[in-house]
């Protein structure tokens, strides 16, 4: 089984290049939870359980909107978690306007895969 610091810096370069779904299906616990700090458009609960739930939030998250552009900071790994500081710009694909973006993310491993995601924005 890979260490936890093998996950992490595989899932941060899929993220890197931009495949983000790549990134989900490989590391992703078929439980995993996900966490925002408060509910999303559409009914979509702070918290959500599984992976098409994840998926689902992840799309009303940044409603529509795609990453233009993504800089990551980290893996940060300490015991089961690891933490990367996230700085993208968001594209409205109506308006074409650009709206910067800040979050950390914190992952929990544990037997190889990714059984919890939690993110801290404003």
């Amino acid at each position: 089984m890979a260490s936890i610091h093998d996950i992490a810096r595989d899932f941060t370069a899929l993220l890197r290049d931009g495949a983000f779904e790549t990134a989900g299906d490989r590391y992703w616990s078929p439980d995993v939870t996900s966490i925002e700090p408060a509910a999303l458009p559409g009914g979509i609960s702070t918290a959500v359980s599984g992976i098409e739930a994840t998926r689902i939030k992840r799309s009303a998250r940044f409603g529509g909107a795609r990453i233009d552009e993504i800089g990551i900071d980290g893996p940060f790994v300490t015991g089961d978690q690891f933490a990367l500081f996230l700085d993208m710009v968001l594209v409205d694909p109506a308006s074409g306007e650009r709206q910067p973006f800040t979050e950390i993310a914190l992952y929990t491993v544990r037997g190889g895969q990714i059984t919890e995601e939690r993110y801290f924005y404003d």
